[in-house]
């Protein structure tokens, strides 16, 4: 990190202009360089720009998408890569490689992962299949996979989250790449996760001397993984310069308040009655994952383990862990959407109950769910006005009544009231978001999960959602359980947090005194692991 960059660029980037169908562009004048050996940031939120940007620098622009201005050149053998006109020497897998935010929808299921890597080097390194065998194997030692021999022959759903996006490096690797292009490759990832996947890059990029244009919207990762940093805001990049510099003295005002939103407000609150709401006692979940020829259960995974805790009314209580902790089958548990092995819920002093209908109606009442993916939890056939009737009317509502407390609730939300006559598709992430929470608060809830439900957002639109949230529970004086593995997101908005580890529950406490104060190793780690710790000031003094 603060290495210092060569003098002449390895890949030069020109008023690079995008536009679909013959309009108005998207990107306009993008102009940057790409160092060997060093690494370039791509900050923007959702719409600014980043992914049309790389896409057009490697001649994989969606239909109707082309290069109206601008070029892309290789400086060191002065060829053009990209330019007007359907111009592409993009050397896509022979020097130019990306790696892609979701792995497990860009490996294919069916296929073992080491024979997808293997494809890689036979169609455009020319090797043999047992050579790139061999390769292969090298290169599942480098991105530090385990057991490189046994990994070749497992298939993508055998593997973690994180081991998938190592497979996705592999892969990128095998092209011998001058540049590589991550786009958003550790969203999605565990906190710890993605420390490991950030620290392998980087280290990858030093050893191999590559190029790498790491697109992002996520502040904290810049920090951690950049030499220099380009802000895209509405396909124009608005402000460049050293991580440092841009980080410590924003000179562009939206550079400014992508700086402010990051610090999230902490929201001092306390539960308005100090009684229990959700009881849990001794609760347990296992899954079989072996039958024998009869149908018998010989194997199981236990996803939660003998979990106890008490949910006061009005709290906002915060369930941190890694992924296959157990935190989304707790929280499906406590909503009765799946049936415990052993141990007993209660929701307000009435017990959980997923087989008896009555008691379930009851829950539903009482208790709702918003999803992490707002668009795939809505109809995109109906209007978002008519789904919101839907839930009104099974509540007894009439059609004038449902239709006016649809459109109040849009409003409670922060939308529009014509917004109601709009489909999903036409809506932003947050903006869809803010529909689902609408959804769920049409049932009139006292309690909601909310699971990874800002964790895709943009740090703008996820401080904007979680103020909304936190407005709507006052006003509502709602119960949030809140399910994530962003530590700053819990820091902000829950009294109290929970942190599991394989099925348990190792440490709760009040959220200030488990920030500052760990006591478990897990918890330890969890925060050691946070991104953002690299100091901008000593970068600033060293420079």
């Amino acid at each position: 990190m603060g290495q210092s960059t060569p003098a002449t660029p390895l890949l030069q980037i020109r008023n690079l202009s995008v536009a679909f169908h013959g309009g108005e562009p998207v990107t306009r004048g993008v102009s940057f360089d790409l160092f060997a050996g060093s690494t370039t940031a791509l900050l923007g939120e959702s719409g600014s720009g980043k992914s049309i940007t790389s896409s057009a620098m490697m001649g994989l622009l969606p239909p109707g998408g082309a290069v109206i201005e601008g070029r892309v050149t290789h400086v060191p053998s002065e060829t053009v890569w990209i330019a007007p006109h359907g111009v592409n020497l993009a050397p896509l897998g022979r020097g130019l490689s990306m790696v892609f935010q979701d792995p497990m929808s860009s490996l294919n299921p069916s296929m073992r992962v080491g024979w997808q890597v293997t494809e890689v080097l036979i169609l455009h390194q020319k090797c043999s299949q047992r050579a790139a065998r061999n390769r292969v194997e090298q290169l599942f030692e480098e991105v530090e996979l385990p057991d490189p021999a046994l990994t070749f022959g497992k298939y993508p759903h055998e593997l973690s989250g994180g081991q998938k996006q190592r497979i996705m490096l592999a892969i990128a690797l095998a092209a011998e790449p001058e540049v590589l292009i991550a786009d958003e490759p550790t969203t999605a990832l565990d906190v710890t996760v993605q420390q490991s996947i950030l620290a392998l890059l980087k280290k990858i990029q030093v050893e191999r001397g590559l190029a790498l244009l790491f697109i992002t919207h996520d502040l904290d990762v810049v920090r951690d993984i950049a030499d220099h940093v380009l802000v895209l805001k509405d396909g124009v990049i608005v402000e460049q310069g050293a991580v440092w510099k841009v980080f410590l003295h924003p000179e562009h005002v939206y550079t400014a308040a992508l700086l402010e939103a990051k610090e999230r407000p902490q929201r001092v609150f306390a539960p308005t009655e100090k009684m229990p709401f959700i009881e849990v006692q001794s609760l347990s979940k296992s899954f079989p994952t072996r039958r024998n020829l009869l149908g018998k259960v010989t194997a199981e995974f236990t996803a939660v383990q003998d979990v106890s805790l008490t949910i006061y009314r009005g709290e906002r209580i915060g369930l941190v862990g890694e992924s296959g902790s157990g935190k989304s089958t707790l929280g499906r548990l406590i909503l009765g959407l799946t049936n415990p092995s052993s141990g007993t819920i209660a929701l307000a002093g009435k017990p959980v109950e997923s087989d008896n209908r009555n008691a379930m109606k009851r829950t539903r009442k009482l208790a709702q769910l918003v999803f992490q993916d707002p668009y795939s939890a809505l109809n995109p056939q109906m209007r978002v006005g008519k789904a919101l009737e839907e839930v009104l009317k099974h509540l007894g509502n009439s059609a004038a009544q449902a239709q006016d407390r649809a459109i109040a609730l849009l409003e409670e939300v922060g939308l529009k009231a014509e917004d109601a006559l709009r489909y999903p598709r036409s809506f932003s992430g947050g903006q869809r978001q803010r529909i689902v929470i609408a959804r769920a608060l049409a049932m009139e809830p006292e309690f909601l999960v909310l699971d990874e439900s800002v964790a895709a957002l943009d740090v703008q639109i996820q401080r904007a959602i979680l103020d909304l949230l936190a407005n709507i529970g006052d006003a509502r004086q709602l119960t949030f359980l809140f399910i994530s593995h962003d530590l700053g997101v819990m820091q902000s908005f829950c009294n109290r947090l929970l942190v599991m580890q394989q099925g348990r529950l190792v440490e709760t406490g009040e959220t200030s005194d488990i920030m500052e104060n760990p006591q478990h190793p897990y918890t330890q780690q969890l925060l050691s692991s946070r991104a953002g710790k690299r100091s901008l000031e000593a970068l600033e003094i060293n420079a």
